[in-house]
C-alpha cells in the first residue's frame, strides 16, 4: 500500500478516535455515517405507479419511494433520502447534493459540490467513502449496495440511467423521465456489482421491473474501515493472453505453473507475507480450481474486505464482495480474470489448451472482477488471443491475513485457519 494511502487510513482512524473521545468527555451525541440501500420493493420505469409513490411522478416519485422505504425500515432522517436517478436535465450526482442541473455545470453552483458520504448499508456494512471516491476514477466500493432498508440482502437490477461518474447517459433513455413503462428504455445498475457496475450495468426496458438505490444526502463521520481476517486475495494489476507462459511474470513456466508464478511475482512485488504460497483461481483439463487449495478458510481482499467465509462459501454462487482490488491497491471496474471455472470451482470450458494457446480460434471463460454473483468466476467467453483478462490470486497459507499488517501490526495474524 502506498504511503499516501497509509497516511489517509491512519488519519481517518485518528479522526474516529478523536470523535469517540469527544463523545465520552463532553457527552456529545455520536454521529453515524450516512446510509444507502436498495429498495425491498420494485416496479416498472413508471415510478408514479409504485405503491410508495404517494401521488408523485418522475424523479419526485423516486424520492417519495425512497423516503417511504427508509421510514418503513426505521432509518434516521427518512424524509431526506434521495433516489439515485438521472434525467435528461438533472444528473443523479447533483440530485444527491440537493441541486438540479448537470455535473458539467457544477450543478448550478459556484463550484462542484462534493460533500456527500461516506455511507454504510442499512445492515451496517460499509458501502463507500465520499462521493468523489465512489465514482470515477477510483470507483471505491467495499461491499456492494445489496442490503435493503431492513438490512436484508436483495440481488437484482435497479433503474439508474446514470454512468460511472454520476451523470446521465445521453445515448440511453430515462423511461420518458421515469413516467412511462412502455415503449421505452433506460440504463440499469446491479445490486450484486461492485465498482462501477452498481450504477452502470447495461440497458433495461421500462416495462421490466427493477429496484431503486436510495441515498441519505449530506456528509457524515468516517467509516469504520474493513479489517477482516482471511486468506488474502487480489486480482492482478497485470494482464495478458490465454498463453500464460507468455506473461512477463511467468518465469519460464507454462500452464497452471505459469499462473501461480505470476501470482507469486505480484505478491512479492507487493511485499505480501508468504508470497510463495499464492495460487491462481483457475482450472485446466487435469485440475479444478477448487482442488488447488489446501488451506483456505475465510478469504479477504487486501483492503480488509471479507470476500467469503470459507471455501464452501466461495463456491456457493454468491460471494460477499467483488474481487476487484489489485496488488497495486487499485479498484478495478468491469474487468475480466481468466478462470475457466464455474461457481462450483470446477472446469467449465476449454482452458486455452491448458493455458498454452493465444489463438483467436480457441476460447476460454473469464470472471467479472466487479461481480459477486456467479459472474465473479464465469461470465466472459474470451478468445485466447485477448490480452484483457487478469488473474485472481489467493494466498494458500495456514497463516491468515489481516489488513492491519499494512500498518506494521501483526497481532491479528493467526497460525491456524479458523
Amino acid at each position: 500500500m502506498s504511503l499516501l494511502k497509509r497516511i489517509g487510513r491512519n488519519r481517518a482512524i485518528c479522526q474516529t478516535c478523536l470523535l469517540l473521545l469527544l463523545v465520552g468527555a463532553f457527552g456529545l451525541e455520536a454521529q453515524s455515517p450516512r446510509v444507502a440501500f436498495v429498495t425491498s420493493v420494485n416496479g416498472t420505469g413508471n415510478l408514479g405507479s409504485w405503491a410508495d409513490a404517494g401521488g408523485e411522478t418522475g424523479v419526485d416519485a423516486g424520492d417519495a419511494i425512497c423516503r417511504a422505504r427508509a421510514a418503513a425500515g426505521g432509518l434516521a432522517n427518512a424524509s431526506s433520502f434521495v433516489a439515485w436517478l438521472s434525467t435528461s436535465t438533472d444528473d443523479a450526482y447533483c440530485r444527491l447534493h440537493g441541486f438540479s442541473g448537470t455535473k458539467a455545470t457544477d450543478c448550478g453552483q459556484v463550484q462542484l459540490p462534493v460533500d456527500a458520504g461516506p455511507w454504510n448499508r442499512a445492515d451496517g456494512a460499509p458501502f463507500s467513502e465520499s462521493i468523489d471516491r465512489l465514482l470515477n476514477p477510483e470507483r471505491l466500493v467495499y461491499y456492494p449496495l445489496a442490503a435493503d432498508e431492513f438490512g436484508n440482502l436483495v440481488t437484482g437490477q435497479t433503474f439508474t440511467s446514470t454512468f460511472l461518474d454520476g451523470t446521465w447517459l445521453p445515448q440511453f433513455g430515462t423511461c420518458s423521465e421515469w413516467t412511462v413503462s412502455s415503449p421505452a428504455s433506460a440504463w440499469k445498475g446491479d445490486s450484486t456489482r461492485g465498482s462501477g457496475g452498481w450504477t452502470s450495468a447495461g440497458g433495461i426496458v421500462c416495462d421490466d421491473t427493477a429496484h431503486l438505490f436510495c441515498f441519505e444526502p449530506g456528509s457524515g463521520p468516517a467509516l469504520s474501515l474493513p479489517n477482516e481476517t482471511g486468506n488474502p486475495v487480489f486480482v492482478t494489476s497485470v494482464n495478458g493472453s490465454g498463453d500464460l507462459g507468455g506473461w512477463a511474470d511467468a518465469g519460464g513456466e507454462t500452464g497452471l505453473d505459469a499462473a501461480d508464478a505470476i501470482c507469486q511475482a505480484r505478491a512479492t512485488a507487493a511485499a505480501l507475507p508468504d508470497a510463495s504460497t499464492y495460487k491462481a483461481w483457475i482450472s485446466d483439463t487435469a485440475t479444478d480450481a477448487i482442488d488447488r487449495f489446501q488451506h483456505l478458510g475465510p478469504v479477504a481482499r487486501l483492503d480488509g474486505v471479507r470476500v467469503a467465509h470459507s471455501l464452501d462459501d466461495l463456491v456457493d454462487g454468491q460471494i460477499l464482495a467483488s474481487i476487484n482490488f489489485t496488488d497495486t491497491d487499485l479498484y478495478l471496474g468491469n474487468s475480466a480474470a481468466w478462470t475457466d471455472t464455474g461457481t462450483n470451482g470446477q472446469l467449465n470450458g476449454s482452458s486455452c489448451t491448458d493455458w498454452t494457446s493465444n489463438s483467436t480460434g480457441v476460447w476460454a471463460y473469464a470472471g467479472a472482477t466487479n461481480g459477486t454473483d456467479a459472474t465473479w468466476t464465469l461470465q466472459f467467453y474470451q478468445a485466447c488471443s485477448s490480452t484483457i483478462p487478469r488473474l485472481y490470486c489467493i494466498g494458500d497459507s495456514s497463516v491468515i491475513f489481516s489488513s492491519s499488517f499494512l500498518f506494521g501490526d501483526t497481532s491479528a495474524w493467526s497460525n491456524t485457519v479458523p
